[in-house]
């Protein structure tokens, strides 16, 4: 398995929170940086003292950050008056620290447009509480603008995955409405594009080599456009390519700028934890992990899902097991399922093997031709939750077979 740093930094490149502490007096600048170094995963801090003279606290910077921890000197008023002078557009989101004993140091600072307003001496479990809440928002304000991401995995090879993210990327299209992505993230064996009966002449792979000069009249060029509506990236599988051979920060940025350009990115993820995988499942709205009703396919789902919470920090919200092929009278229930990967979101998929069959030799979709049959109704049912949110859902005692067979 690969170290949890490693693994948790997997996706998250581009993904940093830029902080830069600025102010006169380079001790306690210092000190700030060194009490918030280690807070969060993707906060990067840099420290800048403003001398030779100079007010503003943006002096000599390059890039805007994503907040400015601004600490006040003698000279506030004229710290806080080299900001207005800068377009709003140019100001960063602003933490003051200063006296907030003093009215129109807060007062001028209120115009500036300062977000908090921190006194002295600092308090620093406050400063951090600020810092994360800020980068919460960011990211929420992130993720309004793109679409949702919806990776479907498999816990066992085999389980269905592609069939269920084929389809329920189909339904997304032609029953919500919704402007849908689909995307094979397997470079070496993706077959998603054959269940949609189309061949990619450029894939994922060739995207990801020019994902730099990418924008909406070139990324038209690796999407091919289903019937329906919706857009599919499938792998061409011109070339052999290793996940390690692409650096995670392309796949982040591929997946932002399809995002950009749908409202629902739905990805076959292969079943595997690697570099490539984990940028996307580290991106994902949700999760769909695909299990079926056996041993051996419920104690691979656990180790799965605790590679995804513990490893990865994937919420226990945003995975969905999904059931695929239920039977009745097994030795594993649905009960023995939901209790034993301790699941908050559970749905079970109906088994139609003959209309699967049919829907992957003509290469259409399920909803095309059995559009009332029970496996169509239980992905439509599973589509819908996965845009508009889960019920709650009740929870058992955990079954004694799998407390033995898991250890749990």
């Amino acid at each position: 398995m690969m170290e949890h740093n490693n693994l948790t930094r997997l996706g998250r490149s581009t993904r940093e929170f830029n902080v830069l502490i600025s102010g006169r007096d380079s001790l306690m600048l210092e000190h700030i940086r060194s009490n918030l170094d280690g807070v969060g995963n993707n906060i990067s801090l840099e420290c800048v003292t403003v001398v030779n003279g100079h007010v503003d606290p943006l002096h000599g910077v390059g890039s805007q950050p994503d907040l400015l921890v601004l600490h006040l000197s003698d000279r506030w008023q004229s710290e806080l008056s080299a900001l207005c002078d800068h377009p709003p557009q140019e100001r960063p989101p602003l933490l003051i620290i200063g006296d907030s004993q003093n009215p129109d140091m807060m007062r001028l600072g209120m115009q500036v447009g300062a977000r908090d307003f921190l006194t002295e001496p600092v308090n620093i479990e406050d400063l951090t509480k600020t810092l994360t809440r800020m980068e919460t928002e960011k990211n929420q304000v992130q993720l309004a603008e793109q679409g949702s991401l919806t990776a479907v995995i498999n816990a066992k090879g085999g389980s269905g995955a592609t069939m269920l993210a084929c389809n329920i990327a189909h339904m997304m299209q032609v029953v919500e409405g919704e402007e849908v992505i689909l995307l094979d993230m397997d470079m070496q064996f993706g077959s998603l594009a054959q269940y949609l009966d189309i061949k990619p002449e450029n894939g994922v792979i060739e995207a990801l080599k020019v994902v730099d000069d990418l924008d909406a009249t070139a990324l038209s060029a690796y999407l091919l456009k289903h019937a329906s509506g919706l857009k599919v990236m499938g792998a061409s599988l011109h070339e052999f390519c290793m996940p390690s051979q692409i650096p995670e920060s392309r796949i982040t940025l591929l997946l932002d700028i399809l995002r950009k350009h749908c409202s629902q990115l739905v990805v076959d993820v292969p079943r595997s934890i690697d570099q490539a995988t984990a940028a996307v499942l580290t991106q994902a709205t949700q999760i769909v992990v695909v299990v079926q009703q056996d041993f051996i396919n419920i104690k691979d789902a656990t180790h799965l899902m605790q590679m995804l919470q513990q490893e990865l920090g994937i919420l226990d919200d945003q995975i969905v097991v999904a059931v695929n092929r239920v039977q009745k009278n097994t030795q594993v229930s649905i009960g023995d399922i939901r209790d034993t990967l301790h699941a908050k979101h559970l749905v079970t998929i109906a088994n139609d093997y003959a209309h699967v069959l049919e829907s992957l030799n003509k290469g259409e979709p399920l909803y095309n031709i059995a559009r009332r049959s029970a496996i169509t109704r239980s992905l439509l049912t599973l589509q819908h939750q996965l845009i508009n949110g889960f019920p709650e859902q009740n929870r058992g005692f955990i079954s004694r077979v799998f407390s033995r067979l898991t250890g749990a």
